[in-house]
């Protein structure tokens, strides 16, 4: 007996299996006329299977056709496994794209798949066999299908899937399928000529070990409290940005058929200030997109020895390329990839070395996508600027006044704020100081810091006589906030300031 029944539609409680049935007399099926079909045909031409392929009539085939669709099916549930998929429909490549989009429902590693096809169903579906044992048909269509199953019927929306049994009905767009477990007669001599297979086990065997060997490392993991993912609602002042990150990468990795006609790229330049966020935001990119993120200092994988850091870079971009979809963010990019004269052989190999690393991604359509961070965009190689592996050069800069708005939101949102505190006079004088994001999340825990000090916190906590009614009762005030912000001035003014003996050029 079903149960836990999905989308559940009609119940036929008075009603018997052959009632239900008659409702779908006139849908199409084959099952009758291949009862009466000699197979000893097909076994006296197995021989002379493919040969029509210029054209010379072939009778096997012709029979191999006129096998019932739920016989073939059924033939291939005779040796079906977990990591088994089977494609039924009219072409292979649409029925490719609606399971590219339906794989979701699939709790297991694809290691082989068949395809059935068949012009009467006009639609498609998927099989699967799910970690339990079942099977389950999977709707790759953009409407609804129906599972008959007993006296009740189940309606299946767009890539949804449910378990199917011995006795089930499929219908789809007026045609009926039965589920069977075995053929009315066997067809394991013609599996290979009625389904074409696909066998990925070795393909997929180092990716498995990889998952497996990962996941046993995490027994030993500490259990932690784990710190909530960076998105781009926690950045601010970048909506410009942030849109075309969107557009460049995230969009491609989500929806690949809207860019099959498109040169997606793959290599990205962020270049601005010091303190604009560039991590923060390649981070969060990362998180959004659903992606492995590899994130180093350009100087992580130099080496003192000759080869050693153009092996790094390869061994790398191989990580990348085993755990697709990967971002790598490499900041401080100009340290690798800065500006050098002719005579210096060991830099350019490293450019060089990067470029083919790049280049190689183009070729293979690969879902990894580079981006280099610098604070001084004019010392980057012209060979890396320039050639077209880092297609898109992305200034982040300072934040505008509605930008500096924003990030004080993000970084104070949990900050128990005094309600005298005047936030638009606060916003004005940081947007005057031309504060970045990493300055004002500085000023606003420094503000939060001199509360601490003001109100005796941390002298309490000294002599450990701190209690809970003390930070309940705790604000911070605008004094906090001045003070924190004339000393940002001053250090500012400071840092400015020409050395002893300056000239100006003239």
């Amino acid at each position: 007996m079903r149960i836990n029944p999905i989308n559940y539609q009609t119940t036929l409680t008075k009603t018997s299996n052959k009632e239900v049935m008659h409702n779908y007399s006139n849908v199409k099926t084959h099952s009758q006329a291949y009862k009466s079909m000699d197979l000893n045909l097909l076994n006296k031409n197995y021989n002379n299977v493919g040969i029509n392929f210029r054209g010379t009539q072939n009778t096997t085939l012709e029979v191999l056709k006129k096998i019932p669709l739920e016989e073939r099916l059924a033939s291939l549930f005779q040796n079906f496994k977990t990591g088994d998929l089977i494609l039924i429909g009219e072409n292979l490549k649409e029925a490719k794209k609606s399971m590219y989009q339906a794989t979701g429902v699939i709790k297991n590693v694809i290691k082989r798949a068949f395809f059935l096809e068949d012009n009467d169903i006009k639609g498609y579906l998927g099989f699967a066999k799910s970690l339990s044992g079942d099977n389950e048909v999977i709707n790759l269509n953009k409407d609804n299908i129906k599972l008959i199953s007993e006296n009740k019927v189940y309606e299946l929306k767009p890539d949804e899937s449910f378990y199917v049994i011995e006795g089930d009905n499929i219908e789809i767009n007026g045609f009926l399928l039965p589920i069977k477990n075995e053929p009315h007669r066997d067809l394991s001599f013609f599996r290979k000529s009625f389904a074409r297979a696909f066998d990925f086990e070795n393909q997929v065997k180092p990716d498995i070990d990889k998952i497996n060997k990962k996941s046993i490392s995490s027994l030993t993991v500490d259990e932690k409290k784990r710190v909530s993912k960076v998105t781009f609602a926690d950045v601010g002042g970048q909506d410009k940005l942030i849109n075309e990150m969107k557009k460049s990468i995230i969009y491609p990795l989500r929806y690949p058929d809207g860019y099959a006609n498109m040169d997606v790229n793959h290599g990205f330049i962020l270049y601005g200030p010091p303190g604009t966020g560039k991590t923060h935001i390649a981070r969060a990119l990362a998180n959004e997109a659903d992606a492995n993120f590899i994130s180093l200092n350009g100087l992580d994988l130099e080496s003192k020895w000759v080869g050693e850091s153009e092996a790094n870079w390869r061994n790398l971009f191989a990580e990348a390329k085993a755990n697709q979809p990967t971002i790598i963010f490499i900041d401080e990019f100009d340290a690798v990839a800065r500006s050098r004269d002719s005579h210096d052989e060991y830099g350019n190999k490293v450019v060089n070395q990067i470029l083919t690393l790049m280049t190689d991604i183009d070729n293979d359509a690969d879902n990894i996508f580079v981006i280099g961070a610098t604070n001084n965009f004019k010392a980057l190689d012209s060979a890396i600027t320039r050639s077209g592996r880092f297609g898109k050069h992305l200034e982040v800069a300072l934040p505008d006044k509605d930008g500096v708005s924003k990030i004080f939101d993000i970084h104070s949102k949990n900050k128990p704020l005094d309600a005298s505190i005047s936030k638009e006079n606060l916003i004005n004088k940081l947007f005057e100081l031309k504060a970045s994001g990493a300055d004002i999340k500085y000023i606003i825990n420094e503000a939060h810091n001199n509360g601490y000090e003001r109100a005796g916190i941390f002298k309490k906590m000294e002599d450990k006589t701190l209690h809970s009614s003390d930070l309940e009762e705790f604000k911070i005030q605008q004094e906090d906030f001045d003070k924190v912000i004339n000393d940002f001035c001053a250090s500012k003014q400071i840092a400015q300031r020409k050395p002893v003996g300056f000239k100006n050029s003239k």
